[in-house]
């Protein structure tokens, strides 16, 4: 169910992977550290965020086929040649999943043991206050997940079918022994009593111990068995008990859920519509995930400040295992250290600045954000971040992308101002205009119009840099700049071509080219985000990761909101969210980090440890 993702390792049944992804702003981690953050103890080999990504997956499952056998098991069914089956309809009832999309072990990762010891959904409740987990089915994973649910449901409605056939025909349950010469082809394993294995495990998970008894009763496998091969079993009043169960234990806004279960069960038995007990059953199995997800998402809430306040020492004592026992390769992020901190001495020495000038006591962590900051705002995406960075890779990926995607907005911005200039014109209200060209661009890139670049770059990307996108919407924004400018120059308001060529020939050339244009504007946003990133860092290191959390609430709000200046415009707004994130991101990866890597061979400084 990106919570936005952590987003470990579960058992899969019959291939089916039954991953849950949480929700929130999040998104795709390393699968191998994803998968062994479950245990501490397993070792495990490794979307985008994109991330897809973040869809950020808690957590990936691995997807463990079993081989099937091609003689059928003693319990097979025969395919009755008399229903006229289709090939599909044959397919089906051979190759669909035998167990049900939801199961116990599917559910497994929302139980609370797996939840204290997901390391993913501890470092993502430190950045959202929303996380909580969801059916993960977005992307080619939930597309796929769906496809095999509903070939499950319908090869249990064909199921359903073939074991009324023959209780009608008095042929029992389709267990006969086969003639002699019958092929495993007219025959399937069946699904039924898994399903209702299924159902009893389930819901003895989320009632409380003294309905067990009732569960065991109004469930017993052999029995409901039994009764489906002699055609007697009374859907309808099994529908009705389980929903008053249910309804006793859910939240009351799973009634009316209950509620279409029952009906659609009764409606399909009274109609010998196999297709709508199905859907009934369909909607029972659904009520069973929301109650679990309900469970789980009350337990987030409730042990919120536990996981925020034990991220560093718990991420400590699983870093520190994983290198002891050689499974986790640190050299390569101490290099990167090492070089990044050559180059901020070069660049202080290159600005004649010197210990006095600056603060030694922040000159580590400075280096590892100045480091970051670099492949941040590269102009072609990194291979990849240091290992260190694994539980934050979705969110730098994040802000690589709105780093990115301010660049271009101001690149769009400067050709715009300089064709206004060609035409010997001014801005008279360059402010108001600024703000009115942002939000038009903006919306131009996404379906609904926003005036918020976070919403833009949060939504996932596959193109790290965003350049995608805008190249997508290229003859747009152009056609956008030129009105503008035909505005700013009190031209026709018909848009002539000699207008909107030499722009979109600018923009083109700008996006898809590191020119020197692009380094200007990259320059001045690394000097912004590094001055905001290190002021909040001063006042996040002396913090809590509670308290960092909780006074984020209040450090910043909407532009012209209460607690934000009146003169701070949209792009510093933007800037100072950027460097409240890194800073945020930065401060809790030193804290686990430094004495374990960075500081390691250096005497401690005091507030960095």
């Amino acid at each position: 169910m990106d919570l936005q993702g952590t987003k470990e390792a579960r058992a899969q049944e019959d291939g089916n992977d039954g991953s849950l992804a949480g929700n929130g702003r999040s998104s795709d981690f390393r699968q191998s550290e994803r998968r062994d953050s479950h245990d501490h103890e397993k070792a495990s080999p490794v979307t985008s965020l994109r991330r897809a990504q973040p869809s950020f997956e808690y957590p990936p499952g691995t997807n463990r086929l079993h081989p099937r056998d091609s003689s059928p098991s003693p319990e097979a069914i025969r395919i009755p040649q008399a229903l006229e089956l289709t090939a599909r309809d044959h397919r089906l009832l051979c190759k669909a999943r035998r167990h049900p999309p939801v199961t116990k072990r599917t559910l497994s990762e929302l139980d609370l043991p797996c939840i204290m010891s997901n390391i993913n959904l501890r470092m993502d409740a430190n950045f959202d206050r929303d996380l909580h987990f969801k059916p993960d089915l977005e992307g080619e994973k939930g597309k796929r997940k769906r496809k095999e649910a509903a070939d499950y449901w319908d090869s249990m409605a064909l199921e359903i079918t073939v074991y009324a056939y023959e209780a009608a025909n008095l042929e029992g349950a389709g267990n006969q022994p086969e003639s002699q010469g019958s092929s495993s082809r007219s025959t399937f394993e069946p699904r039924l009593p898994l399903m209702f294995e299924t159902l009893q495990e389930v819901i003895k998970t989320l009632v409380p111990e003294r309905d067990h008894p009732a569960v065991m009763e109004n469930l017993e496998v052999p029995l409901l068995m039994q009764q489906v091969r002699k055609g007697v079993l009374d859907m309808v009043v099994l529908a009705k008990w389980m929903a008053a169960l249910l309804k006793t234990h859910c939240a009351p806004m799973r009634d009316e859920w209950a509620d279409r279960m029952v009906d659609q069960i009764t409606e399909g038995s009274q109609s010998q519509n196999t297709k709508e007990i199905v859907n009934g059953l369909q909607t029972l199995f659904a009520i069973l995930e929301a109650m679990k997800l309900d469970v789980a998402n009350h337990q987030i809430r409730t042990f919120r400040v536990l996981l925020i306040e034990d991220t560093v020492p718990f991420l400590q004592e699983y870093l520190e295992g994983k290198i002891s026992r050689g499974n986790f390769q640190v050299e390569p992020a101490k290099s990167w250290y090492a070089e990044a901190r050559e180059r901020a001495q070069k660049e202080d020495e290159a600005r004649q600045l010197t210990e006095g000038q600056s603060d030694a006591a922040l000159k580590p962590i400075e280096v590892l954000f100045r480091g970051i900051a670099d492949q941040l705002l590269q102009f072609h995406p990194p291979a990849d971040y240091p290992d260190t960075f694994i539980f934050d890779t979705d969110r730098l990926w994040q802000l690589r992308s709105t780093i990115h995607n301010l660049i271009n907005l101001e690149i769009a911005w400067y050709i715009f101002e300089s064709y206004v200039h060609t035409q010997k014109r001014y801005l008279s209200a360059r402010d108001e205009t600024y703000s009115a060209f942002r939000t038009r661009i903006w919306s131009l890139m996404e379906d609904d119009p926003i005036s918020d670049v976070r919403d833009l770059c949060e939504s996932g990307n596959s193109d790290n840099r965003g350049s995608q996108r805008w190249m997508e919407k290229m003859k747009s924004i152009a056609l956008e700049i030129a009105r503008f400018a035909c505005a700013a120059c009190h031209m026709d308001a018909l848009v002539a071509d000699e207008v909107i060529a030499p722009i979109e020939e600018a923009l083109l050339w700008h996006l898809s080219n590191e020119s020197e244009l692009f380094r200007y504007f990259q320059n001045t946003m690394r000097e912004k985000v590094l001055t905001a990133t290190i002021s909040f860092a001063k006042k996040f290191l002396p913090l809590s990761p509670l308290a960092i959390c909780e006074s984020q609430r209040t450090m910043l709000t909407q532009p012209g909101g209460v607690n934000s200046s009146q003169s701070m415009s949209a792009q510093q707004y933007d800037i100072e969210r950027i460097g409240m994130r890194l800073a945020h991101i930065g401060v809790l990866h030193w804290r686990v980090w430094a004495s374990l890597l960075y500081l390691r061979d250096e005497t401690p400084r005091p507030g960095l440890q």
